[in-house]
């Protein structure tokens, strides 16, 4: 084939489109696949009538060529991986649509005997008409610009957690979306899940038998819900509630740690601090105040009272629990309200619980605690106390740095108590003459 002199490139470029389209016709995928990086860096139109293909690839899997080895679905998620490198090297985004809809399609061919086919289609749709990009204005009312399932359908994905936790919870991921602040969350649903979770917490404490997989579905569904950093509504805080109640219930079939292994994820973030909140209302309401020096003192702040309490705990994981909800809820780092906590200790003179705050988990902080509490000695007395609690029992393997200092401060207050006694020696020898007539005075 001749080319025009001087334009063999450009002849080329469209020669390698000829043959990337005959490769797509005839199902050749491999072949088709090869070209696309160079046809990425062609001139002109090229590029823009590839990118086109390969998105029409993506979002009509079912007119593609397949084999027996293959279905459109999966031949389709293998063209979306294509699309991603490609809009990758365009600094591009992939529409979310785009890789929501084929992952419903690829979930459905294990689902088609769990799932009616009537249902199927309701939810393909529903995702389709959910996922149309944000809402306009930042509406609160978001719920009114989603589709809303049936309650068959409703119904049907309940069932499907009981009976298969894992694909149901990936439908519904899919069917949630996510919650970015731009309203792609599907809160009809999620409203509807949040009741039936209610629900069946309702259920657990009743005197009537459970039935099975109830537990496995309450877990699935708290996996798949959405949560704001801030929860919007009383519903969340009253689920919150009765799952707290339920965990702390004698002989319930929840178990805290699996629920929050449940929650602890990034877009439940808010429902994970709101459940905090509220147990940090529910424990500390009345804080344990037996400590090692047998009591709290009540001048102490409310937060410094609080973990003080927690920490004299005997159960390291009971504690740590608590005071992670606790400073979750009160928006504060934990080590921060540790070191607050032990200077409020400090100032009150307070050293025996200072030292049961600081003799587990906390015990190399007591360096540092030295150097910022040193100012706020009333006395020598006091001074020596903290070195006594915080120095001197220390282990060898701390930080060298706030070692030496503390071993520093410890020698001058060893040179300043030696100052002090041997003034009072000299005061002595010169007020012994005047002692010594006032004994004769009272002899006589």
């Amino acid at each position: 084939m001749n080319h025009p002199f001087g334009k063999e490139e450009t002849a080329s470029q469209k020669q390698l489109f000829g043959f990337f389209c005959e490769c797509l016709r005839r199902g050749e995928w491999e072949l088709a696949q090869a070209c696309v990086p160079q046809l990425q860096e062609g001139q002109g139109d090229i590029p823009k009538r590839v990118e086109d293909i390969l998105q029409a690839l993506v979002v009509c899997p079912n007119l593609l060529r397949c084999g027996q080895d293959i279905n459109p679905q999966r031949l389709a998620w293998v063209w979306l991986l294509v699309l991603e490198k490609w809009l990758a090297r365009e600094k591009k985004l992939l529409p979310v649509v785009f890789r929501r809809k084929l992952e419903f399609l690829l979930l459905s061919e294990d689902l088609q005997g769990d799932i009616p086919e009537n249902i199927l289609e309701e939810l393909y749709e529903t995702l389709t008409q959910g996922a149309v990009g944000p809402m306009p204005d930042g509406n609160p009312r978001r719920e009114s610009c989603t589709p809303r399932l049936s309650s068959e359908a409703i119904s049907v994905l309940w069932d499907l957690l009981r009976q298969s936790p894992q694909p149901a919870q990936a439908l519904l991921e899919l069917l949630l979306g996510e919650d970015d602040g731009t309203g792609l969350c599907h809160w009809p649903l999620q409203n509807a899940l949040v009741d039936l979770i209610r629900k069946a917490l309702r259920a657990l404490q009743g005197p009537d038998s459970v039935p099975p997989g109830v537990v496995d579905a309450i877990y699935g569904a708290l996996r798949t819900l959405r949560c704001p950093a801030e929860p919007l509504g009383v519903e969340l805080r009253l689920l919150c509630e009765e799952l707290l109640e339920a965990c702390r219930t004698e002989g319930s079939p929840l178990r805290e740690e699996r629920l929050l292994s449940c929650l602890l994820h990034k877009a439940s973030r808010g429902l994970v601090s709101l459940y905090g909140h509220t147990y940090a209302e529910k424990v500390t309401e009345k804080p344990p105040r037996a400590t090692a020096s047998g009591k709290v003192s009540p001048d102490h702040l409310d937060p410094e009272r609080a973990m003080l309490a927690l920490f004299s705990n005997p159960n390291p994981a009971q504690a740590w629990k608590v005071a992670y909800f606790y400073c979750l809820s009160n928006n504060k780092h934990f080590l921060e309200q540790i070191l607050v906590t032990a200077l409020t200790l400090l100032k009150e003179e307070d050293f025996p619980n200072l030292g049961c705050l600081l003799d587990r988990e906390f015990r190399p902080l007591s360096y540092l605690l030295v150097l910022l509490g040193w100012t706020h000695c009333q006395s020598l007395e006091s001074a020596k106390r903290l070195l006594q609690t915080l120095h001197r029992t220390q282990d060898p393997g701390c930080d060298e740095l706030l070692r030496d200092a503390c071993d520093g401060l410890w020698a001058h207050l060893e040179v300043l108590e030696w100052c002090i006694q041997q003034s009072r020696c000299c005061k002595s020898l010169l007020n012994l003459p005047g002692q010594v007539s006032t004994v004769s005075v009272q002899y006589s």
